[in-house]
């Protein structure tokens, strides 16, 4: 990024010209060359994406990826389904307490019309653990059934009864873990996990 950047200083500089030298000075000469950089590094930026999203990428464990949200995801089922967390959304049930359901958005990448969700793959629950350890279970034990029509991105919210996450504190902002299966078939299957998924409370998905 940075010898771009001193590439795209040089050429402004060419571009001014000895005739802009001397009309303008070198002080002059060095504004228009900063502004250059300035254009030129939002060029870069916007084509080849930040520098922080790359060392964060980078820094992620194998087989793990960062999102712009600050969620990080293991999806050992990425091979037939991409998905992209969005967060957790809580429902006030009382002042202090409330349920919380997760969004997501998925890309099946097989020609398969629905994918489950939910927690009966290799018999773990789907589960959330909030930043002090405390562990919350849903109520089925099984998964159900969406629509993802195979290359269209889609949006999925897993707001049934037996997905919801229930009796969180409303002063919880955050889960550091969440766990849910994913399956098409019996040869599509996998279990995903997120970490540092924000809730949003009494707020609705976009």
């Amino acid at each position: 990024m940075k010898n771009l950047l001193k590439a795209v200083l040089c050429l402004a500089l060419l571009a001014c010209g000895t005739s802009a030298v001397n009309a303008q000075g070198l002080g002059g000469l060095l504004n228009k060359g900063k502004d250059a950089v300035k254009k030129g590094e939002a060029v870069v930026t916007k084509v080849l994406g930040s520098e922080k999203s790359s060392e964060e990428n980078a820094s992620a464990p194998a087989g793990q990826t960062v999102g712009f949200s600050g969620i990080t995801i293991s999806n050992p089922a990425s091979s037939f389904i991409e998905i992209e967390p969005v967060g957790l959304y809580g429902v006030s049930k009382s002042e202090n307490f409330g349920d919380a359901y997760l969004v997501l958005k998925v890309k099946n990448l097989i020609p398969k019309d629905i994918t489950r969700f939910g927690s009966s793959v290799q018999n773990q629950k789907m589960i959330a653990v909030d930043g002090n350890g405390k562990v919350y279970n849903i109520d089925a034990s099984g998964t159900y059934g969406y629509d993802t029509p195979e290359g269209l991105v889609v949006r999925i919210v897993l707001d049934e009864p037996g997905l919801m996450f229930t009796d969180i504190k409303k002063d919880v902002n955050m889960m550091q873990q969440v766990k849910f299966g994913v399956t098409t078939d019996a040869q599509h299957q996998g279990n995903v996990t997120l970490s540092n998924v924000p809730i949003f409370w009494d707020q609705v998905p976009e």
